[in-house]
């Protein structure tokens, strides 16, 4: 007998990549707040996501780069008090250079990153954030 069939949850939950899984947390986790970059390491870290540091890099990279380009979060700095979270206003490709450049090249310095780099969701990361959420509580 394999082992699957054990299992009575293994046919009807499907299994997560580690960028889908990444992207639910990310989501997930903007319900309540504005999301930093140290937020997107820690999750990979405590999920077990990725082996190596380049290759928590190239996942976080990559899943910030789909969230935006799917539009369901922007990225920017921290809103002062009262105001909303307003995006760099810059592109995708920009964006992610200022990330690269902060993240990849200055990884040691977590000054330059880890609570400068906010994502915060767009109306329609919202609402998907929310099926996620109502997923968790079926």
């Amino acid at each position: 007998m394999n082992q699957s069939s054990d299992d009575p949850r293994a046919e009807t939950q499907p299994l997560m990549t580690p960028q889908q899984r990444l992207r639910a947390e990310l989501l997930t986790s903007g319900l309540d707040d504005w999301v930093p970059l140290v937020e997107v390491e820690t999750v990979i870290n405590r999920a077990s996501l990725a082996d190596t540091l380049a290759a928590q890099q190239d996942l976080a990279l990559r899943t910030i780069r789909t969230l935006l380009e799917d539009g369901l979060m922007q990225i920017g700095d921290l809103p002062g008090p009262g105001e909303n979270f307003a995006g760099w206003g810059i592109s995708i490709d920009a964006a992610m250079q200022r990330v690269y450049d902060l993240f990849i090249v200055n990884y040691d310095d977590r000054a330059r990153w880890d609570l400068t780099i906010w994502l915060g969701l767009t109306p329609a990361g919202e609402q998907l954030a929310r099926t996620f959420g109502n997923q968790r509580t079926n």
